[in-house]
């Protein structure tokens, strides 16, 4: 854990550049670990997505309720699970194009219902990434340091920081270990540049992706 204390912000205007697009999707069941499957089913629709500043959310909702998991691994998405990508301002058109289209995943396939929207990002001061890629060797402690460099070489200046759980995401060629994170006490400048820009690699597997929180519920001392 890194814990600090912070001062007040200025007025913060929030930007249009980047923004989080999600669609309505049915889909009888797929795999948790399913980033891989669902990039690469993405980017042969939008073969575009690797050349620019975009990010792929997994399939679920934001409260983490819209789905029911099995001991072997597979979920089964409700109603209310959705399709998000963070994209840029620019390809908002674009994107639109996934709606009506059914992504191949292999044994397992998406159908994009329909467009439900975009919004900008949060201003928010808490955000939290379900998965940052990091090497499985790492201690927590080194972990949170190459975080704090990394947010350092962004301009980011860090007060309070998380690690949290530890997965796997297998590809077709290696394994990415990952740890979540949530950052506390950003500034609203400072929070919409970690949502603009990710933190390390694979964003378009899922990590370095943040999502604003309304606070931080539980603590150890």
């Amino acid at each position: 854990m890194f814990w600090q204390e912070d001062t007040k912000q200025a007025h913060f205007t929030l930007p249009q550049s980047i923004q989080e697009v999600s669609f309505k999707i049915q889909s009888k069941i797929l795999p948790m670990d399913h980033s891989f499957l669902l990039a690469q089913a993405l980017i042969k629709q939008l073969p575009w997505l690797p050349t620019i500043n975009a990010g792929i959310h997994d399939i679920s909702v934001a409260d983490g309720n819209g789905w029911s998991q099995n001991k072997a691994g597979f979920y089964y998405p409700s109603k209310r699970s959705k399709l998000t990508l963070r994209i840029t301002h620019e390809h908002l058109q674009d994107v639109q194009n996934l709606a009506g289209k059914t992504l191949d995943l292999g044994d397992y396939h998406i159908k994009v219902v329909k467009f439900m929207g975009e919004k900008p990002l949060s201003d928010m001061p808490v955000l939290f990434a379900k998965q940052v890629a990091c090497e499985h060797t790492m201690s927590e402690e080194d972990f949170l340091q190459r975080c704090f460099n990394q947010l350092s070489e962004l301009g980011i200046h860090i007060n309070k920081m998380m690690a949290g759980l530890e997965r796997n995401i297998q590809t077709d060629a290696s394994t990415i270990h990952t740890r979540s994170l949530m950052l506390a006490d950003l500034k609203k400048d400072e929070s919409i540049l970690l949502q603009e820009q990710g933190l390390g690699d694979h964003r378009l597997l899922g990590c370095g992706l943040f999502i604003p929180q309304k606070g931080i519920s539980t603590l150890d001392d």
